[in-house]
């Protein structure tokens, strides 16, 4: 394993990220590195990129930009030491970062905000390249979907610093538009302000059940159509958030369970045995 050797070129680095920045065997998750998000992975992952036929497909047709990783002839063990090469060469260009994942209990003693979704990330000091050790990306190259949304926005502001210039059955049809767009505000806060007043009217009668609400998901973090359901409700039981915290604590109870079953069948396993 010490006598492997690979000539790394100075464009490698870049040109195996811009490759295998989105790769499928990297099965990268979202997470929040220094309050952004960001895609971390596996280096196990990492390595098996290198291994996958499409980076050998590329290194068959630019071998010096992409040095190969699997050959002929060579073993497996020489092919890990060639990935760990390549990956030093990312790490030292700064492509990608060695992190650690948190749980609640260390995001709290950091003081980072918890975040239901993704989970906070820290920089290590050392990247030791174990299987299971967790790398950020620290290169983002822009998509076809970037330069199409700043062409968009360039074209809105040119649309309407261009207003004066429209044709006059255009500046009508936008005048009607706009008063429909004011008109449906004015129902959302019509709305808001009702709903308001029928819950504290409610908690007369309903305090108990946590109070009448119309439109119990209107400002609930969902989609437009769930907003308006269901129409209405008592208290939290109706709630987008509250019915998924239900399910959480279904699922956690269920793996719990789970855990506890496979300790008895391990219990049971080992009195048979002796």
């Amino acid at each position: 394993m010490s006598t492997v050797k690979i000539t790394i070129n100075p464009q490698s680095a870049l040109a195996i990220a811009s490759l295998l920045r989105h790769h499928k065997e990297l099965k990268q998750r979202k997470g929040l590195f220094q309050t952004r998000q960001v895609d971390f992975f596996r280096y196990k992952r990492f390595v098996r990129a290198l291994k996958s036929p499409e980076y050998a497909k590329k290194s068959a047709k630019q071998p010096d930009i992409y040095p190969p990783v699997v050959e002929e002839g060579k073993t497996d063990e020489e092919a890990d030491v060639k990935a760990r090469l390549l990956f030093v060469a990312l790490i030292r260009a700064q492509l990608v970062l060695p992190c650690s994942k948190l749980n609640s209990a260390q995001s709290k003693q950091q003081g980072l905000k918890l975040n239901k979704e993704y989970p906070n990330l820290v920089l290590s000091t050392k990247a030791a390249l174990q299987p299971d050790e967790y790398y950020v990306w620290n290169y983002n190259p822009k998509t076809l979907m970037d330069y199409l949304a700043v062409i968009g926005v360039v074209a809105a502001i040119l649309t309407l610093v261009c207003y004066p210039l429209w044709p006059y059955c255009m500046r009508r049809g936008s005048y009607y538009v706009s008063l429909g767009a004011l008109g449906l505000l004015a129902i959302f806060f019509v709305i808001a302000i009702i709903r308001l007043i029928i819950y504290l009217f409610s908690l007369t009668f309903a305090n108990q059940k946590g109070g009448f609400w119309i439109f119990p998901n209107l400002f609930e973090d969902c989609g437009v159509i769930e907003s308006f359901k269901p129409l209405y409700g008592f208290g939290e039981q109706e709630c987008y958030s509250y019915i998924k915290k239900l399910k959480r604590r279904k699922r956690r109870q269920a793996k719990k369970m789970a855990a506890q079953g496979g300790k008895v069948d391990a219990a049971v396993d080992e009195k048979k045995e002796n």
